[in-house]
């Protein structure tokens, strides 16, 4: 058991090979090497910082929720490092630097981040967060990124599942407060409606936690986001653990997402700024080199947009 986390752990924090690990921790502020992206060439737009709220200036910073490991999205450049890296920490810098503030990335359990952004305690949250109606009553959404779901397996299926409806009688690993957990909810209602045997839901507080269920035999099956899910099957154990389920029903059974960066519905001056930082970034093609670095350029969008979420 000891020797599945310590493979997680590698898994998650040295996924990001080739960033640096020096300066800064898990609230870490921009830097030219921090977390391996240089922003260096990410110009203050000072039309832009004109829009941030006066808290905002005052302070110099943005405080950015988030929930560290969920690679690509985000992580740590090593084991036992508070150095963050990932498409979201490179974005927060470089959407702060663009607005000539700083950006904290901090660590947040994930089902507490909206409670956090509504108490004041943080401004925003990046972490590959979906867009939805549900969470469009809290939170205004700027997206940045499509995604969809993915399913996880043991390597050489040893539990038979082809298919979506395999799940039956299944148990299935999922991150707690996640769109996963009410996907996962629908299905199980389908198959109760069916006749069909019991899903069972296992909730984590973090995702390397299902992983680890998968693992070690308490769950057949992890759902993911389908960039967080086909990133684990390429770099854990180097290939050997893990393999998608192969199941063109999972796009029609499950809602495709789109990502957002979400902001309290309150904070207009704080969405309005960070959405032209945003395509100001698109347009310069800053944007694009992030999601490149990690392999995830299929995921772009073309211009942001607010609450497109269903």
């Amino acid at each position: 058991m000891a020797a599945l986390v310590l493979a997680i752990a590698l898994t998650i924090t040295l996924a990001a090979c080739g960033a640096s690990s020096s300066g800064g921790g898990a609230s870490a502020s921009a830097s030219p090497a921090a977390g391996g992206f240089n922003i260096a060439g990410v110009k203050a737009d000072s039309s832009l910082n004109a829009l941030l709220p006066a808290a905002i200036t005052s302070a110099g910073t943005i405080r950015v929720a988030t929930n560290i490991p969920y690679a690509p999205w985000e992580m740590y450049t090593a084991v036992g490092s508070k150095q963050a890296t990932g498409i979201d920490y490179d974005l927060s810098q470089a959407i702060a630097a663009r607005l000539g503030v700083k950006a904290t990335f901090d660590q947040t359990v994930f089902d507490s981040i909206i409670p956090a952004l509504l108490a004041g305690k943080e401004d925003m949250v990046m972490a590959s967060m979906f867009d939805d109606a549900e969470r469009q009553k809290q939170l205004d959404f700027i997206d940045y990124a499509t995604d969809s779901y993915g399913i996880l397996l043991l390597k050489g299926n040893p539990d038979n599942i082809t298919s979506v409806q395999d799940l039956a009688g299944k148990t299935v690993a999922v991150q707690s407060g996640t769109a996963q957990v009410g996907e996962l909810q629908k299905l199980k209602a389908k198959f109760a409606a069916a006749g069909k045997p019991a899903l069972t839901i296992l909730q984590f507080p973090q995702d390397s936690d299902a992983l680890l269920a998968v693992t070690s035999g308490k769950a057949q099956a992890q759902m993911d986001d389908q960039s967080v899910a086909a990133y684990t099957v390429k770099t854990f154990n180097n290939g050997g653990t893990f393999q998608l389920l192969d199941d063109p029903a999972i796009a029609t059974t499950f809602s495709n997402g789109i990502i957002g960066i979400g902001v309290p519905k309150t904070d207009t001056q704080l969405r309005d700024a960070a959405q032209k930082a945003l395509q100001s970034l698109i347009d310069d093609g800053t944007y694009m080199q992030i999601l490149n670095k990690y392999g995830e350029g299929s995921l772009a969008v073309d211009s942001a947009q607010l609450n497109q979420g269903k």
